[in-house]
């Protein structure tokens, strides 16, 4: 009894470890409860905003395979109200459609998925545990029943999809273009976003490879409003994967946690 507590413990501190990135987009469970989109009404956004979205969008959600890294901040709010900054950097390489790893290493944590087409592993090296569940055989299906069936998802999730642009604009209100400006010596445009439960801005690459630059999300149904940073690097579209990359790396003594068991001891 003992040692199954103290799994319910490693996972829940596993789960935890990816939520500000599966917040940080379109996942969250206020989203869900929102009314249909037939009943708000058209979104006020200035077409230039609308246009390199969309662009953006295309661009990334046409390759086949690629990789990027980004270097995250984040808030949590202490029950004083007070927020405290946390760290974290993400590998992502992505080949479609039926497979994803994403490597975590942060302030709280170090944390590996794995998506092989068949099935999803989550890692924290730091425990003898992981978890893992069947998944549905391509990327986009996988990412649209993971949240709902294990209350899970990657960091940064609405990129992954065939269609980003979809999965960004569908609960935006009012969108603004705010020019050119620059994000470590990239050239990009500067967009501002209205939701109901969350403000975000996004730079994207002015370049011939429109891939976001920077990203910021505000939580402003949340006390004290907490932030979620992340500013991308290093994409690639013709990468050199090896397919072992794929395939969970895990110690022979790692012993399985159901999702379902993250989720309770959650």
């Amino acid at each position: 009894m003992r040692t199954h507590c103290m799994a319910l413990v490693a996972f829940a501190v596993i789960a935890a470890g990816f939520l500000p990135g599966a917040r940080a987009q379109n996942t969250s469970p206020t989203r869900e409860a929102s009314p249909p989109a037939a009943a708000n009404p058209a979104p006020a956004i200035a077409a230039q905003a609308d246009q390199i979205l969309k662009q953006a969008g295309a661009y990334i959600g046409s390759a086949e395979q690629f990789t990027f890294h980004a270097e995250i901040t984040f808030d949590h709010v202490l029950p004083s109200g007070q927020k405290i900054q946390f760290s974290a950097s993400e590998d992502v390489a992505l080949q479609r459609p039926d497979r994803l790893y994403v490597e975590w290493s942060g302030d709280l944590g170090d944390r590996q998925f794995w998506y092989d087409g068949k099935s999803i592993t989550l890692y924290d090296p730091a425990t003898p545990f992981y978890a893992g569940a069947p998944a549905p055989s391509e990327i986009d299906t996988m990412l649209d029943k993971l949240v709902p069936q294990v209350d899970f998802s990657p960091p940064l999730a609405d990129f992954l999809y065939r269609d980003p642009y979809r999965r960004v604009h569908s609960n935006v209100q009012y969108g603004l273009y705010l020019g050119l400006n620059d994000v470590n010596g990239r050239s990009c445009h500067t967009m501002a976003f209205v939701e109901r439960d969350i403000d975000w801005q996004i730079w994207i690459d002015a370049g011939p490879q429109l891939t976001p630059c920077k990203l910021v999300i505000t939580y402003k149904t949340l006390p004290a409003q907490p932030q979620f940073t992340a500013v991308f690097t290093d994409w690639d579209f013709n990468p050199r994967i090896a397919p072992s990359i794929f395939i969970p790396s895990l110690p022979a003594s790692a012993r399985k946690v159901p999702f379902e068991t993250v989720h309770a001891a959650r």
